[in-house]
């Protein structure tokens, strides 16, 4: 790498930053010293007199609830966007959350979705007027997806949409931003070359990755609906670490065309990527995922399942079976995960709605060991060559997950899809010899780490690697400093856990949400959502 080209990058990401920057309204930028930014920000937007009472409103509301409130003219979607327009900008000075805003657009296109509700009192559908937000590898078309490499900034301006872009803009939906995600889109944290996207609650915490952009937004209330993707967590732990909802659907329930993935060769299959919804509720993941099967995906692309979306099924018990995972037995979840887990597994069983049975996770350290080198087959070398074409500095999570891999030969990836194939049968005979129908389990073993520290994967890739369903709720509760005390007197087993139980800092993580996630069978999609539902409700 020249000293010419190291120098350039500097100057090349100033600009990249610069040009984000020019994209949200000048009226909208807050003053630091009239708008100190506290450490708790998620409500911020409702606090500082910005928003009207109607967009405040507005912004409280369900994707569901003001799809709902739109239609029925309540509401113009124009009001709907310029709400959602405002919140996003805060958002951004909050959290450095966005890729790009392009509120103009938005705003044309939710007029005239105004007016074809006005002129023929029908809804163009599901989906009808609502502002839905982006995560930035997905094509929008006539916008950029360099999706976390400073090298494709400008050099990947879409020609069409992704499929999912069309499907739910065929639903009605206004797109107005596009979100941030990490260098390689490999971190459970965000940052690039844009900077870092920090936690709402506290700038000192991660907002998870890769989709991170998007938990940080939701957390704030600037979108009610956005979708990321998962291939080891990135709906999931940005959901948690930002207290809101998300959902992995199983891979081939939807489609993936248009996503920009320069981390591995076109083609790859060895572990799969998925979409999917990130929301302030549970209606809202079922509405995306209504409206993205409901679209008949597979007409179009032919690696979906034809597979309509279908909630006539029945659970085998008269109650709904959970397995209470307390831990993976590699690492061990710190005080506030496992207080939570208790807790809700207590409130659960209380009701009378559940069995609630113990579930022993198997083989953790095993699948960690296949997913981590399936990540990456050609070593990283396709990374390099983005980061060396200006100059930009490997981060430390991108060198991390990479150090996990080599280069593999078709001997050696053959060899590993093996194991990852026999690992998916052992996990699917431990599953029905349980007999459980969904698995509650902690996120990761702390609530959001402190940046540059999440450096533990297992408790989501683990269900990437068996590529079951798997979604994220906030428990409503959060982070105590005296109750959550780090157990001084634990000795960690093995480098994994130590690193995690030294990282974490009870008072650093004060006041950080504590979610859980529930998993189901592969492809049992439907019934993990319902199941969700279900839990969601006894603990309201």
């Amino acid at each position: 790498m020249s000293p010419t080209r190291v120098l350039d990058y500097p100057a090349l990401a100033a600009k990249a930053i610069a040009a984000r920057d020019e994209t949200i309204p000048s009226d909208y930028l807050l003053s630091k010293s009239a708008y100190p930014l506290p450490k708790d920000r998620t409500s911020l937007i409702t606090s500082i007199g910005f928003l009207s009472p109607e967009e405040l409103e507005i912004i409280n509301l369900s994707a569901t609830k003001l799809r709902d409130a739109v239609v029925s003219r309540k509401y113009t979607s124009v009001q709907a966007t310029t709400a959602y327009c405002k919140a996003a900008a805060i958002a951004q000075q909050a959290t450095n959350c966005l890729t790009e805003m392009f509120m103009d657009e938005a705003l044309e296109r939710a007029k005239s979705l105004d007016e074809q509700l006005e002129n023929t009192g029908k809804p163009v559908g599901p989906l009808h007027g609502l502002p839905i937000s982006i995560k930035d590898h997905m094509d929008i078309k006539g916008h950029d997806s360099p999706s976390g490499f400073l090298d494709m900034v400008g050099n990947t301006i879409a020609e069409e949409d992704a499929h999912l872009v069309s499907v739910l803009r065929d639903a009605g939906a206004v797109f107005y931003v596009k979100t941030t995600q990490p260098q390689t889109i490999m971190h459970l944290e965000t940052s690039c070359y844009l900077g870092t996207t920090t936690n709402p609650y506290n700038p000192e915490l991660t907002s998870g990755g890769s989709s991170g952009g998007e938990g940080a937004l939701i957390g704030m209330k600037g979108s009610c609906l956005g979708v990321g993707t998962d291939i080891g967590g990135s709906i999931r732990a940005p959901a948690a670490a930002c207290g809101i909802y998300g959902f992995k659907p199983s891979i081939y329930r939807v489609p993936a065309g248009g996503c920009q993935m320069p981390m591995c060769p076109a083609g790859y299959e060895g572990i799969i990527c998925t979409h999917g919804p990130m929301a302030r509720s549970v209606e809202d993941l079922k509405l995306y995922m209504e409206v993205m099967v409901g679209s008949k995906p597979w007409l179009r692309d032919p690696t979906v399942q034809v597979k309509p979306w279908n909630y006539n099924f029945v659970f085998p018990q008269e109650k709904i079976r959970v397995g209470i995972m307390l831990d993976d037995g590699v690492v061990k979840p710190l005080a506030p995960m496992q207080r939570a887990l208790k807790e809700i597994a207590a409130k659960l069983e209380a009701s009378g709605l559940f069995e609630v049975v113990p579930y022993k996770c198997i083989l953790a350290a095993e699948a960690w060991d296949i997913i981590s080198k399936l990540y990456w087959p050609d070593g990283g070398a396709m990374v390099r060559e983005h980061l060396d074409k200006v100059g930009e500095p490997m981060l430390p999570l991108s060198q991390w997950i990479i150090d996990w891999s080599k280069e593999l030969t078709l001997e050696e990836y053959l060899a590993l899809a093996a194991r990852r194939d026999e690992f998916r049968r052992a996990q699917a005979e431990h599953w029905q010899a349980s007999g459980v129908d969904v698995v509650l389990s902690p996120p990761s073993p702390t609530p959001a780490p402190a940046l540059g520290t999440a450096k533990y994967w297992n408790y989501t890739s683990f269900w990437n690697l068996t590529n079951y369903p798997s979604a994220i709720f906030p428990t409503g509760q959060f982070v105590d400093a005296t109750k959550d005390a780090k157990d001084t007197s634990y000795r960690p087993s093995n480098e994994s856990e130590r690193v995690i139980w030294d990282s974490y800092d009870a008072e650093q993580s004060s006041g950080a949400p504590i979610s859980l996630q529930v998993s189901g069978y592969i492809g049992h999609d439907e019934a993990t959502l319902v199941a969700l539902e279900n839990i969601v409700k006894v603990i309201a």
